[in-house]
């Protein structure tokens, strides 16, 4: 049988929730807004509730009300799979552990002063934990089974784990102030200085932009002809707007609104991917069968 309606909700909930998070928490590091609470945590100033009158703490301030949010989702989607639905107990606590692991290491790269080392595994555990939910989303969901080729769910896992990288080399890129270190696009030269750290940080996230695009054709090729033309479709108008808002974010001289767009893509493109693996995975494939019947 399927999740019951309560849980499928609020795994989706779960998801969309931490989905913001992570978009709030691009908006701090494009305001510069990360040191906006001074060197406190987790109060702000000093404070629980600290005066709203510095647009800096204001931001700062916000984004950790959301991972409060955060949280208490995930504690209720454990406390749900626990009391009711213990199929999904052991997804459900993997997200408990990641989101407490998250907000410590949140704390850490305030109180180190954001080393852009702590400020990319921040969001790498924090897209990790974003990846985690997604998986329990689709797997409370249960949509029934497809005969699908074994090389469907390998290419989908290996796109996931590509999107996943580029998305740690450019929070990589953004926290080592390396974004405008090659101003013009695709290439301020194809052979560039790569002895100069920003400019070969930038180059390896473009390049790699390429790899993506082309894992991710040939995973929507398989997809479609297995009979997930949805899934397939939209990952590539996905990968496609993606690379656009990748430009567009250098085009506008890394403007916060455009690069969290950029990011949003990035999700948006990781999770289709996520779905595409869970449903395409052979075991899941016949747990499904069982459901439905």
């Amino acid at each position: 049988m399927q999740a019951s309606g309560l849980f499928r909700r609020l795994s989706i909930a779960t998801v969309l929730i931490t989905f913001g998070h992570l978009l709030f928490g691009n908006i701090v590091s494009g305001t510069e807004s990360g040191m906006g609470c001074g060197p406190h945590w987790p109060l702000c100033r000093g404070q629980l509730f600290p005066p709203l009158t510095d647009p800096a703490l204001v931001i700062e301030w916000t984004h950790r009300l959301f991972a409060v949010f955060v949280g208490l989702s995930i504690v209720a989607t454990a406390l749900v799979a626990w009391r009711r639905e213990r199929a999904f107990l052991k997804l459900a606590l993997y997200s408990f552990v990641l989101v407490i692991i998250v907000g410590v290491f949140g704390g850490i790269t305030v109180l180190l002063d954001l080393p852009k080392a702590i400020s990319t595994a921040h969001f790498a555990l924090g897209t990790l934990l974003f990846g985690v939910l997604v998986v329990l989303a689709t797997k409370a969901h249960a949509p029934a089974s497809l005969q699908t080729p074994a090389e469907v769910h390998r290419w989908a896992l290996a796109s996931v784990i590509l999107i996943y990288l580029q998305a740690v080399l450019g929070a990589y890129v953004r926290h080592s102030q390396a974004g405008m270190a090659l101003p013009l696009w695709p290439f301020l030269t194809f052979f560039p200085n790569l002895a100069i750290s920003p400019i070969a940080h930038q180059w390896s996230h473009r390049l790699l932009a390429l790899l993506v695009l082309g894992v991710v054709a040939l995973t929507a090729a398989r997809a479609i002809k297995s009979g997930y033309a949805v899934l397939g479709i939209s990952s590539v108008v996905l990968v496609l707007v993606q690379i656009a808002l990748g430009v567009l974010t250098v085009w506008s001289l890394l403007n916060p609104i455009v690069a969290m767009l950029h990011l949003a893509g990035a999700l948006a493109l990781l999770s289709t991917q996520i779905v595409l693996t869970v449903r395409a995975w052979p075991s899941y494939a016949r747990v499904a069968e069982v459901r439905a019947s």
